[in-house]
């Protein structure tokens, strides 16, 4: 990886999730003909939030301003409807490792062209992952396939593994999802460098 492509990278206070499995060529060329081919009720959902969400920001806007106390109040009422889907998609994310479907970690780095975890498997560079990627409390789900790109040994840490995953595939909508939560994660380090 290129010290540019390194840079584009940022590490994220909120933790990411990913649950993930070995994937085949097959099963790349069914997704690209059909992006529905992947897609669990959970990781929807929080799409379906997010959207929600999206639509009701311009009223909270006029709500904020004629009626403080009413936005405050649905504030806090989307602060417990995110604890309740975040609970919801981290509960499968449990039962599909307990399962045996999924190998779950918690990233390290991420960015929009892939992100790097922890793994206790050694994985073949070149090789295909399915990845379902979740973030604590953003209302933030997606599903994807990547290449591994990168693994290397961790120092002091016997069969564990740093491994770097590019994310070619992703949708569109998943990309402007994760980059307007980079950004968003960005700012919110500014300004918190700034009041310090």
């Amino acid at each position: 990886m290129s010290s540019k492509e390194r840079r584009n990278y940022f590490r994220l206070c909120n933790k990411v999730y990913v649950g993930y499995r070995k994937a085949s060529k097959e099963d790349i060329q069914q997704f690209l003909n059909n992006e529905d081919y992947i897609q669990s009720d959970s990781i929807d959902i929080t799409h379906q939030l997010d959207q929600i969400s999206r639509q009701l920001s311009p009223l909270l806007i006029n709500i904020r301003r004629d009626s403080p106390g009413i936005a405050q109040y649905v504030d806090l009422l989307n602060q417990k409807i995110d604890l309740i889907s975040s609970i919801v998609t981290f509960q499968q994310f449990e039962m599909d490792a307990e399962r045996g479907v999924l190998e779950n970690a918690e990233t390290m780095d991420i960015s929009e062209g892939g992100f790097s975890f922890k793994s206790s498997h050694e994985l073949v560079i070149g090789s295909y992952l399915y990845c379902k990627i979740a973030i604590v409390g953003y209302r933030l789900g997606m599903e994807t396939f990547g290449k591994v790109v990168r693994q290397e040994p961790i120092k002091n840490e016997t069969g564990k593994f740093n491994v770097a995953v590019e994310l070619p595939y992703l949708k569109e909508i998943d990309r402007k999802n994760l980059t307007r939560y980079i950004l968003d994660k960005q700012r919110e380090q500014l300004k918190n460098r700034t009041t310090d």
